[in-house]
């Protein structure tokens, strides 16, 4: 029999897991293996979590004694009160941590503990399109009463890279390869680019970047990309420098699977407006790539003019799964009309609550 268990023992800081009475299922005994590496490992996992906005929940489902899979997920907390609105990212191959014959039968467990659970109000998951996400949630709809949508929305965006970067520049636009030519060349006489900035420099930057009004300087947002960047097995730290020693401009992200990610970038472009410094350090940083062989290049929640042209979106559904009742539909329903009258920020909010006209968020609201 298999035993699904709910880990609540989080690192200190971090917020206490989601705890449940176990239940008994019938699977095939696999124990987790190394082969689950390519998955964001914890550590990671609980640095990606904006601890004043979320709660970390983490569903471990083990036979036997071993562990089968884990799947890590997240509990929206307003004014420190858990609110049972529960959010996963499957888009990125992070939410489920387990062998690939397992994967299925371990998002489906896992799902069913989380709308089980008492004070379960909704829970959103961002999946691919068609994947065994949605053959999970139609099982799990058949026992379960619940309030299911499904919207198509768009998220972590990919630059498809060439073979060489002469042939990436062949297939610009003419403006925009001009100016990739144009202002890499007026910045060679100011400064160089940095490939490897050491972990400890790299946060010390971005401190000094975050009392400057510069481009990418929110305070939560900084935060959050630093410690997932410290917490990345293989991170990608690149910058900018003038000849004095000041950084113009500093770039971070990770290694994984066959593409490189890119989830952080900060610029001083207030003092340097005219150095376009955003697209002379994404040249560089994709000059590098490709001789590396890399040949994806994801932007985390979008990448922005004026590469924003030649990427695609990940094809992502975001599916709803919310408890029946005529209150919490009516709160709902009230989230999705207002939503056309908010702030974006406030309206990505209220459309992640139910969807309405805004359907492009970043993959953390709040």
């Amino acid at each position: 029999m298999q035993t699904l268990t709910i880990n609540q023992n989080a690192g200190r800081g971090f917020g206490a897991l989601l705890s449940s009475a176990a239940q008994q299922a019938s699977v095939t005994a696999v124990s987790l293996s190394g082969d689950c590496e390519t998955a964001r490992n914890h550590r990671f996992y609980l640095a990606s979590i904006a601890k004043d906005a979320w709660i970390p929940r983490v569903v471990t489902i083990t036979q036997d004694g071993s562990t089968l899979g884990v799947v890590y997920a997240k509990e929206r907390k307003i004014a420190g009160i858990a609110t049972g609105l529960f959010y996963a990212d499957a888009t990125l191959d992070a939410m489920v941590v387990a062998r690939p014959e397992n994967r299925e039968r371990v998002f489906e467990d896992a799902v069913r503990q989380l709308v089980n659970r008492r004070g379960f109000r909704g829970l959103r998951i961002l999946a691919p399109p068609k994947g065994y996400e949605d053959s999970a949630i139609e099982r799990i709809l058949a026992s379960v009463r619940l309030d299911v949508r499904r919207t198509r929305i768009e998220n972590h965006s990919v630059l498809e890279l060439a073979s060489s970067y002469e042939l990436f520049l062949a297939g610009l636009g003419q403006r925009t390869r001009r100016n990739f030519r144009y202002y890499r060349r007026r910045f060679e006489s100011a400064g160089a680019y940095v490939p490897a900035v050491s972990l400890a420099e790299f946060q010390s930057v971005a401190m000094r970047m975050l009392k400057q009004p510069v481009v990418g300087a929110q305070p939560s947002r900084v935060d959050r990309a630093l410690r997932m960047l410290s917490a990345a097995g293989r991170p990608i730290l690149v910058g900018l420098r003038r000849h004095d020693g000041e950084f113009l401009s500093i770039v971070g992200g990770w290694y994984e699977l066959d593409r490189a990610v890119v989830i952080f970038q900060m610029n001083n472009e207030r003092e340097h407006p005219q150095s376009s410094l955003s697209l002379v350090a994404r040249g560089y940083l994709i000059e590098a790539l490709i001789a590396q062989g890399v040949r994806r290049l994801l932007f985390w929640a979008g990448a922005g003019a004026p590469l924003d042209r030649y990427c695609h979106f990940l094809p992502t559904t975001r599916i709803h799964l919310d408890a029946p009742g005529w209150v919490w539909r009516t709160l709902r329903g009230a989230a999705a009309r207002a939503s056309v009258f908010l702030p974006r920020r406030l309206a990505g909010f209220a459309s992640w609550i139910e969807p309405g006209v805004m359907q492009t968020e970043d993959s953390e609201i709040g």
